[in-house]
């Protein structure tokens, strides 16, 4: 008899976990589907609403940039330079006295430097605009559709758990879908509607749709390695969040976990922008403003960083009344340079040098000593957004290690009400102690599931 109630107890065991266990797979495939349905529905009608409100506040489209022509640099040339005196005194004045005379230096025409143009200043995007583009994670920030697979969802930001049971989340560490650079974005394969579930399907040429605020956007997948669309890498192969690419550098990378069920791997799905990227601008600051971000090149590619530049003194009245040379003072005086006032460190490219200065006196002189004006740089579009390097697919696709103090206690509570509804049915009438006990049950192990759910990877 005591063998055959520990056999009973145990098949009771085992029956009561595989029972658990059934339930925790319903929550997963079918219960989690259900939360993000509905969190869609109150997404998609966020975005909209975002639309709306960023058409009166987008900032204008840039005027095209025009190339200035240089002017033609004038030839040097050997002949005298005219003077105001007629020719025929200096005549008179050989006849009258035929005492030699030194002649004057005769002054060559120096090519002018060439102007260099402007940029184009770009419209500084309003800062209320700015925080569209830019929301807080958990927001909705982009609606991608990918007609192959049947796939249309409303993309939020950041690749937490909480965010991917909403949607597909953005890669905050990457540059924003439709701007130069790579743009990452990581899904389910599974639960929550597995909106990458069958992103192994798509094959080189299929097209992604990603619209946001700056516009909308056409996405072509590429050929990997195999022929394929997408390419399997371990866990620790972050480097497909770079934003440093030579092939197809404004690219989407969409992410999940591979295989279906499992953590083990990741799958990437990389497609190319098709057409040119909109401007990248940096978030808000501490004072609350904004600007194109640069691109990571150094705008004067042509600028020398230890070339030394040096600042020429600020002419007198009397150097300006002597500028000109006259007959009695050519025999008296020869050409001296002026010595530099003193190098100046970091002077940018286009800073006009001593000799250049001399022959363009109608530019602004400069005290010595002091440092030569420059004209302010106006934002450029980037080529690439700075981003921190990722260490990791995010918590979405890895799990949250700190969901397990809640999930080992919401657990040790649902057991505590599975073994007062035993205890209760022996002392008492089995069926109403365990009808009384069914709900409080489901309830404390659905937050036990919730919880669980968070420590898994993004399956």
């Amino acid at each position: 008899m005591t063998v055959a109630r520990v056999l009973g107890a145990l098949g009771k065991t085992v029956i009561s976990i595989g029972l658990i266990i059934l339930l925790f797979g319903v929550f997963q495939l079918w219960g989690t589907g259900v939360f993000e349905a509905r969190a869609q529905q109150d997404l998609e009608g966020q975005f909209s609403d975002l639309l709306d409100a960023s058409e009166s506040l987008s900032p204008p489209a840039p005027d095209p940039v025009v190339s200035a022509t240089p002017e033609p640099t004038p030839e040097p040339t050997d002949a005298p330079t005219p003077t105001t005196e007629p020719a025929e005194e200096p005549l008179a004045v050989e006849e009258a006295d035929p005492i030699p005379t030194t002649p004057s230096p005769t002054p060559t025409a120096t090519p002018q430097p060439t102007a260099t143009p402007e940029p184009t200043p770009e419209p500084t995007p309003d800062p209320e605009w700015l925080e569209l583009l830019y929301p807080d994670w958990g927001s909705p920030i982009a609606r991608v559709h990918i007609p192959t697979l049947g796939v249309s969802k409303t993309v939020v930001e950041g690749v937490r758990v909480s965010d991917l049971r909403k949607a597909p989340g953005h890669y905050p560490n990457t540059v924003m879908p439709g701007q130069a650079g790579n743009a990452a974005i990581a899904g389910h394969r599974t639960t929550y509607g597995a909106p990458f579930g069958e992103i192994d399907e798509l094959v080189p040429g299929n097209q992604i749709f990603v619209e946001t605020i700056q516009g909308r956007f056409v996405y072509q997948v590429v050929a990997q390695g195999d022929g394929h669309g997408h390419l399997i890498v371990p866990p620790s192969a972050v480097e497909v969040l770079d934003q440093d690419f030579s092939e197809h550098p404004n690219r989407l990378t969409l992410t999940a976990c591979h295989p279906k069920g499992s953590a083990r791997q990741r799958i990437i799905v990389v497609a190319e922008l098709v057409g040119e990227p909109v401007p990248s601008y940096r978030q808000l600051g501490e004072e609350g403003q904004a600007d194109v971000q640069l691109a990571d090149e150094n705008v004067n590619e042509t600028a020398d960083p230890t070339e030394t530049v040096t600042a020429t003194a600020m002419p007198t009245a009397g150097d300006i009344a002597t500028a000109t040379p006259t007959p009695e003072a050519a025999s008296d005086t020869t050409a001296t340079p002026t010595p530099p006032a003193g190098p100046t460190e970091g002077a940018p490219a286009g800073t006009p040098t001593p000799e250049a200065a001399e022959e363009a006196p109608e530019q602004a002189p400069v005290a010595a000593g002091s440092q030569p004006p420059t004209e302010p740089q106006s934002p450029v579009p980037a080529e690439r957004t700075p981003a921190a390097t990722s260490d990791s697919f995010g918590e979405g696709l890895d799990g949250d290690a700190d969901a397990w103090p809640p999930a080992v206690l919401w657990s040790l509570a649902a057991l505590a009400i599975w073994f007062f509804a035993l205890f209760a049915g022996r002392r008492w009438k089995k069926l109403p102690a365990y009808a009384l006990s069914a709900l409080p049950f489901l309830v404390v192990m659905f937050m036990a599931f919730w919880h669980i759910d968070r420590i898994l990877p993004s399956y």
